[in-house]
C-alpha cells in the first residue's frame, strides 16, 4: 500500500519548466532518494510534498493520519529561544510531558511538582521516548539545551532541525541533503538510525555513500522522465548504464531514419496529401528523438564552463567576528585555478561563516575579498 501517491505534478519557475507530469508512488517502510541533475527542481518537489510551495497542477496524497516530518536544506529555527524551549516546543503531547519532568528535575526539592511529573511520564509511558530525545541530541553534539538558537552556528541549527525532525517520530521523513554539517561519527549513527528504523524515508542528498548504505529505491529524473530502481546507489548506476546503452542504440537508429527524412521534407512537393501530412508530423516526432542526447550533452558543457581571466579569489587581511567568538583574524589568501580545497573544523568554528563571507552572503569586518570575473550569466551564488 503507498503511503504517498503522486500523480501528474507539475511546476515551472517563470518560463522554466521544472518538471512535468510526474507520477510515482512510495510505498510504507520504503528508503527513497531522489537523483537529478541540478536546477531539475528536486528540492522544490520536497517543498511541495511538505505543503511549503504549491504545483501548477497534479495532485498528491498521503496516507490517512500519517505523520509528516521534513528538514529543509535551509531549515526555519525559531529565534531567541533555548535548544530546550525549541526541541519540546512541538504539538505533542508527549514532549509535553518530558517536557515538565525535565523542569521538575532543575527543582529537585520540589517533591510534589516532581512527584505529578514521574507519575505523568509513568502513565504516558513515556520513559522510553525521553531516553530516544536524549540519545538523538547526543549523537549529534547538542548537549547545553540553554543555549540561545540566535547564537547556534549554520551546522548546528542544520542539526538541531534534523534532531527536531527525528524526535517527531514521523511515519513519512523527507530529508533535503542531511549529512551537510555532519562529521563522519554523525553520519555513521544516522545511517544505522535509518536503516534500522521502519519509517518511509524520502531524501535527497548528493552522499552516494550515504545513499547507497540507506536507500532501496532509486527515482530519477532525467529529461523529464521519472525512472525508478528497485536498488540502492550500486544497482542504479548498473542499471543507468544499461539504459543509456540501449537509449543510445535507440537514439542512432532515430538519427539514421532522421537524416533519411530530412532527404525527403528537401524533396517533397508542395502538395500536402494526407499520407504525407502524416509523414510530416512522424518525422518532426524522429529529429526530436535523434537530438535528445545532444540536448543533454549542451547542458553538461554550459555547467563545466571555464572561468575568464588567471584572478579567481583573493582575501587580503579579512577578519570577521561574532559576540563572543572570533571566526578569523587578519586572513590572507590566494585561490588559484583548478585548486582543490576543503575547509576542515570543529562544529560551531566557522566553516559555513566563511564559505557565506566569499560568496557575499555576509560581509567581512575587515578586509577585502577580491573576486575575479566569471562568464556572462554565471552565477556568483551557485559557486
Amino acid at each position: 500500500m503507498n503511503i504517498l501517491s503522486v500523480e501528474n505534478l507539475t511546476k515551472s519557475l517563470g518560463l522554466r519548466k521544472l518538471f512535468e507530469g510526474l507520477s510515482f508512488g512510495i510505498s510504507k517502510g520504503e528508503k527513497v532518494a531522489l537523483i537529478a541533475r541540478n536546477g531539475v527542481g528536486k528540492s522544490t518537489l520536497l517543498n511541495i510534498l511538505f505543503g511549503n510551495e504549491s504545483a501548477d497542477s497534479g495532485v498528491f496524497a498521503f496516507a490517512k493520519n500519517s505523520r509528516i516530518a521534513f528538514l529543509n536544506q535551509e531549515p526555519l529555527i525559531p529565534e531567541n529561544i533555548t535548544l530546550f524551549h525549541a526541541i519540546y516546543a512541538a504539538e505533542n503531547p508527549l514532549l509535553k510531558v518530558i517536557s515538565d519532568y525535565e523542569e521538575a528535575l532543575l527543582d529537585p526539592e520540589n517533591y510534589k511538582l516532581l512527584e505529578r511529573a514521574m507519575d505523568a511520564m509513568e502513565t504516558h509511558a513515556a520513559w522510553d521516548y525521553e531516553q530516544r530525545i536524549r540519545q538523538i541530541l547526543t549523537e549529534l553534539k547538542l548537549h547545553d539545551l540553554e543555549q540561545n538558537t540566535s547564537t547556534l552556528s549554520g551546522g548546528q541549527r542544520k542539526r538541531l532541525a534534523l534532531a527536531l525532525a527525528l524526535i517527531q517520530e514521523p511515519d513519512f521523513l523527507i530529508l533535503d541533503e542531511p549529512t551537510n554539517h555532519l562529521d563522519l561519527q554523525m553520519i555513521e549513527w544516522l545511517e544505522e538510525y535509518l536503516t534500522k528504523s521502519d519509517l518511509t524515508l524520502l531524501m535527497v542528498t548528493h552522499d552516494r555513500y550515504f545513499l547507497d548504505r540507506v536507500c532501496n529505491v532509486i527515482l530519477e529524473i532525467d529529461l523529464g522522465v521519472l525512472y525508478r530502481y528497485a536498488g540502492n546507489y550500486q544497482y542504479f548506476t548498473e542499471k543507468k548504464s544499461e539504459r543509456l546503452l540501449a537509449q543510445d542504440a535507440s537514439i542512432e537508429k532515430a538519427k539514421n531514419l532522421y537524416r533519411k527524412e530530412l532527404d525527403w521534407m528537401r524533396r517533397q512537393p508542395q502538395a500536402r496529401t494526407t499520407k504525407s501530412k502524416a509523414r510530416i508530423d512522424a518525422f518532426y516526432q524522429v529529429e526530436e528523438r535523434a537530438k535528445q542526447r545532444q540536448q543533454e550533452k549542451q547542458v553538461k558543457l554550459e555547467v563545466m564552463m571555464s572561468r575568464l581571466g588567471r584572478k579567481i579569489l583573493e582575501l587580503h587581511h579579512v577578519t570577521k567576528a561574532f559576540p563572543g567568538k572570533k571566526i578569523m583574524n587578519d586572513f590572507s589568501f590566494v585561490f588559484k585555478q583548478r585548486d582543490r580545497i576543503g575547509i576542515v573544523g570543529d562544529n560551531g568554528t566557522g566553516k559555513s561563516t566563511f564559505l557565506k563571507l566569499i560568496t557575499g552572503a555576509q560581509k567581512a569586518d575587515a578586509g577585502t575579498i577580491d573576486v575575479g570575473l566569471y562568464p556572462r550569466g554565471y552565477d556568483l551564488a551557485r559557486r
